[in-house]
């Protein structure tokens, strides 16, 4: 049996020796999810872009660290080229100093909150934590998750409420969400955590996207030319409103009339098998109604280029990167009336409120007949979301 050292067993515990090279404060940059298993999704592709972005800013007297944890061993260094490379085979315990700075990008909760003395420990080393907050909705809605995010969340946000320096939002409505939060529970802690706001990017080619198109998918695209689509992104879970879209559709298919596809480009969720069935066995499955449930990055921006309008009915959302990165093309959005779609609004984003079948398939129709908008002469770029964000935990000041 291998016997483990002292220092070691320390470091897991929340201790941790100076930075080695004595000098350079350190970023340390959590990427303990992504680095296990990139799902596909919209945090994930977030997560790539803004490491991306990190590594291509200089940072003088900065040296950048990708840092992950397992459910067995504590934060441990990463290479560098974690995204290609994945987990190292050999892994450095991560050591701080004061002036280091923790950058909780991934959403990694439930391995936030088991590792929470190794956070302490770097605490009280001098090191700052700073943690990207991309919704609270765990909080506000625990039915559209299993029952295991929501206990995630919330020892997440206790491990937050003590350690945190700052709490970096995706929207000014994670934000008032986090303060409404922090006014019930945050004690006389909440004073100290700095809570903002920063804005995302739409570009989807910033962001390391996964490659592949299948000949079926090619097949589907070449029909998006000849007869207009409407395209849903998104997971199928709960909130997302799926069930609602499809009972709209379907009432629009039954009028007789010349009505568009409907195209999901989602992977399967959670509590919401018989939905996931309904999809597979809809009557128009492969004729009108298409589920792409692994729609790799490339064919996704595909999607965009050719769909006549994106659909995003969820219940809600802490950004909405579906409508930005359909704005950035040129292409008509048709949400649901909540305020974190209305910080984006600008033109060729409309809105609804109904789940009427009859009235949803009217402002569909009637989001569809508005001409395509512009898309912005330069597009805000994830190097923008970057820059905002170094700024945000006191690294770089323009």
């Amino acid at each position: 049996m291998s016997v483990v050292p002292g220092w070691v067993r320390r470091l897991f515990r929340g201790g941790g020796a100076a930075s080695g090279t004595g000098h350079d404060r350190q970023l340390l940059v959590d990427v303990s999810t992504i680095i296990q298993h990139d799902a596909g999704t919209g945090i994930q592709r977030v997560v790539r872009a803004i490491w991306l972005g990190l590594l291509a800013t200089d940072l003088p007297g900065v040296r950048l660290v990708p840092v992950f944890a397992t459910v067995r061993r504590g934060y441990c260094e990463a290479g560098q080229d974690f995204l290609t490379a994945g987990m190292p085979g050999y892994v450095r315990p991560v050591q701080v100093a004061a002036g280091d700075i923790f950058l909780g990008l991934d959403l990694a909760a439930h391995r936030l909150w088991r590792h929470r003395r190794q956070v302490a420990g770097w605490k009280r080393r001098g090191a700052s934590v700073h943690v990207l907050v991309y919704d609270m909705l765990p909080l506000r809605h625990s039915d559209w998750f299993p029952d295991s995010t929501g206990r995630n969340f919330r020892r997440w946000m206790k491990v937050l409420l003590r350690h945190a320096d700052q709490l970096i939002c995706i929207s000014a409505t994670v934000a008032q969400d986090v303060r409404d939060w922090m006014a019930d529970h945050g004690g006389p802690r909440r004073a100290k955590i700095g809570i903002r706001a920063i804005a995302l990017s739409g570009d989807l080619s910033a962001s390391a996207p996964s490659r592949g198109i299948a000949p079926s998918g090619h097949a589907l695209l070449a029909r998006m030319e000849g007869r207009p689509a409407v395209l849903m992104v998104g997971t199928i879970e709960p909130r997302k409103a799926h069930a609602q879209a499809i009972d709209a559709m379907d009432w629009l298919w039954q009028q007789g009339r010349e009505a568009p596809l409907l195209v999901i480009a989602g992977r399967p969720g959670w509590r919401t098998e018989p939905l996931q069935q309904r999809l597979r066995q809809h009557p128009d499955a492969g004729t009108r109604l298409f589920w792409l449930d692994d729609a790799s990055d490339e064919y996704l921006a595909e999607l965009y280029a050719r769909a006549a309008l994106i659909w995003v009915p969820s219940h809600g959302e802490g950004f909405g990167l579906p409508v930005v990165e359909a704005l950035d093309k040129g292409r008509k959005v048709l949400a649901r009336d909540l305020p974190v779609f209305r910080e984006l609004a600008r033109p060729g984003l409309h809105f609804f409120s109904s789940d009427d079948p009859p009235a949803l398939a009217a402002s569909l129709l009637s989001a569809l007949e508005h001409p395509d908008p512009n898309p912005p002469a330069i597009p805000r770029g994830w190097d923008d979301t970057t820059r905002e964000l170094l700024r945000a935990i006191g690294l770089i000041r323009s």
